[in-house]
Parts: structure tokens; sequence; C-alpha cells
């Protein structure tokens, strides 16, 4: 499903305001804007004890998009089908879920939409792909470390817990090439 499809869905709400639209991409779920801020804000399943990662993309024409993801096969693990939801498929590649649990008392839709606008706005941005590759050649241009010791200060530095695997690898290749120019 493209970027513009799913904005469309999630800001057309029509007032489903408790329905979390599940969209499938390759073997993982995802929940996307609105959607993802129902998940976080209205936890269920292991995700009260162990809340969803959420990540914030700020695309090219400015829009944040924020979304949650598990594992397709966790399915029943984040939504679990113990009667605090009721499912309806739509496609092969969505489900919508509605919360029944969800009471937001007098609140409209665009006072939800606010909220929603504000927790995205409150969001840590990861860089677009764009991004890591423009800056990813300003550290290229950055001075190299020098010495072991400088090397393993940066690998203490590194912040593992809020960075993402791509960050993680990207990180330990630039690591390679520090070493390799040592040697």
């Amino acid at each position: 499903m493209k970027i513009a499809d799913i904005f469309k869905m999630e800001t057309e709400r029509k007032g489903q305001l408790g329905v979390v639209h599940l969209v499938k991409e390759g073997t993982f779920y995802h929940a996307n804007d609105w959607s993802a801020w129902l998940l976080v804000r209205f936890p269920i399943g292991e995700a009260v004890n162990k809340p969803l990662s959420v990540t914030a993309k700020r695309l090219e024409d400015g829009y944040v998009h924020a979304f949650v993801g598990f594992p397709a096969t966790s399915m029943q693990k984040y939504i679990p089908n113990d009667g605090s939801v009721q499912f309806q498929p739509v496609n092969d590649n969505q489900i919508d879920v509605t919360l029944t649990q969800v009471d937001f008392g007098d609140a409209t839709e665009e006072d939800i939409r606010r909220q929603v606008d504000e927790w995205k706005a409150s969001l840590p941005m990861k860089d677009s792909k764009k991004q890591r590759r423009e800056s990813g050649e300003a550290r290229e241009q950055a001075p190299r470390a020098r010495r072991l010791s400088d090397i393993a200060g940066q690998i203490l530095a590194f912040d593992l817990s809020h960075s993402s695997p791509a960050d993680a690898w990207e990180f330990i290749r630039s690591l390679q090439r520090d070493v390799a120019a040592i040697f």
C-alpha cells in the first residue's frame, strides 16, 4: 500500500475513531498515524507491558509518517482475540480492528485529530534514506579516528538502545573503515 493511500485511509476516518487499520507489508503488520496512536494510547495484549516501538519519519513533502509494527506471526500477542477487539478483514493486506474499550467521551474527531498531530510532532524523527545518505556523505568528510582509543570512545558513546538495526549496521561499517585506515 502506498503512503498516499495510507494517509487517505488514516485521515478519512468517517466516524471510525477507535478503528485500527493494520496494513500487512511483507511479514509484518503496521499501524500508521492515527491507528499507531490508538495502539500506543490504548495498548492491548503484550503492548500493555511492553509498549510497541514507534517510528516517525519526516517525508520529503514535510508530512510526518508515524507507525508501529509487529510480525504477522505475533498478531495474537499484540491484538488478542479475547473479545476486547472486533476484527474485520478488509482484504488480503488489511485488517480493521475496532478497540471496544476506547471511550473518547465528548471529544470530537477534530479534538482527537489534534491529539494525534501533537503526538506525532513529539516523536523523535528518523531520517529518510536520502537524509541518511547525505549525512553519511558528511561523515565521510569528517576527520577519521587516528587511534584505537578514539574508536573505543566512539563505541562507548554509541547509543545502541535508541538506534535502529540500520543505524547500528552503518555504525559498524564506519568503525571498520576507521580501523582499516589505521592499519
